[in-house]
């Protein structure tokens, strides 16, 4: 355990460091002796107070698990990332209308934390570049797995293929339980770990890790094709929607294939933003498709 604690602690201080933040900074949050503590693995702190302080910093939770080595990290999207980004000239603060700072982008491309799939979907919007190029690259001539899924599921919903759609729910289920594992682990990992309704608030509200996520929507996306869905999974894919920036292929998808469960008012008001950004869309058939499968 006490190898555990230097290794949390260390990487505490290396997202600090990189973020430039002193320990009077944090004050609000926790002591400065309590920090010291904590870097130097000789205490711990709550994953409630750590989430705080990531967030104060501009980190998310998944950002410390990808770098404390407790999710692992497909280095090859960062990379590729980085060689599109720097041959289109786009500057490392290009991307805080999404969220991703400097700091989180150059750990990102160097292949120390995964972005979630949503968040480098809008990176590319941002850039003008189709997810389908960047999953060729990536894939190498394959389609990305999760865009191929979407696609799938909307023959599978076309021809009523119910059986198909059970068993990309059940694959889906299994890989984010996975995750849901991981998470589980590091919990246990932090020895003064308080579970109060706060933290699991944010924990149901903050998915851990970019794979969760992913894996997750696909799983409610692949059961909404086939049985109705609950209203704790309508939430869960609403706010999922509700936090998208840029609407690009996959997320498009998601709320097509969602769309006739999920409150009108929801649907609607997505529309309408969508609507404000039409020129996104021009020319781009598979956009305007899936925005017409959703007002439909």
């Amino acid at each position: 355990m006490k190898q555990k604690s230097q290794k949390y602690g260390s990487c505490f201080k290396e997202l600090r460091q990189l973020a430039a933040f002193k320990y009077k900074d944090l004050e609000s949050i926790i002591s400065k002796n309590g920090i010291v503590r904590f870097e130097n693995g000789t205490s711990n702190i709550s994953f409630e107070r750590l989430a705080e302080l990531l967030k104060f910093m501009g980190y998310t939770l998944s950002d410390f698990m990808y770098l404390s080595g407790e999710s692992r990290v497909d280095e090859v999207y960062g990379e590729k990332f980085h060689i599109i980004r720097y041959q289109q000239g786009y500057r490392d603060d290009f991307f805080i209308p999404v969220g991703v700072n400097p700091v989180r982008l150059k750990l990102f491309e160097s292949g120390k934390i995964l972005l979630p799939y949503d968040v480098i979907d809008a990176m590319l919007g941002l850039m003008h570049i189709p997810e389908q190029d960047f999953s060729y690259i990536i894939n190498g001539s394959k389609d990305d797995y999760f865009v191929h899924y979407i696609n799938w599921l909307d023959r599978i919903q076309l021809r009523e293929e119910f059986a198909e759609a059970e068993m990309i729910q059940n694959e889906a289920h299994k890989y984010a339980n996975n995750q849901e594992i991981k998470v589980k682990i590091l919990e246990e990992n932090f020895e003064t770990l308080n579970y109060n309704n706060e933290w699991l608030e944010l924990h149901s509200q903050e998915r851990l890790t970019r794979q969760y996520t992913d894996y997750r929507v696909l799983e409610l996306t692949a059961k909404a094709c086939h049985q109705i869905l609950n209203d704790e999974e309508v939430t869960e894919i609403g706010d999922f929607l509700f936090g998208i920036e840029l609407w690009l292929e996959y997320s498009l998808g998601i709320l097509a294939l969602n769309a006739w469960q999920l409150p009108y008012s929801l649907v609607y008001a997505i529309i309408s933003d969508i609507n404000l950004h039409e020129k996104e869309y021009k020319g781009k058939l598979i956009y305007r498709s899936r925005i017409v499968q959703t007002a439909g």
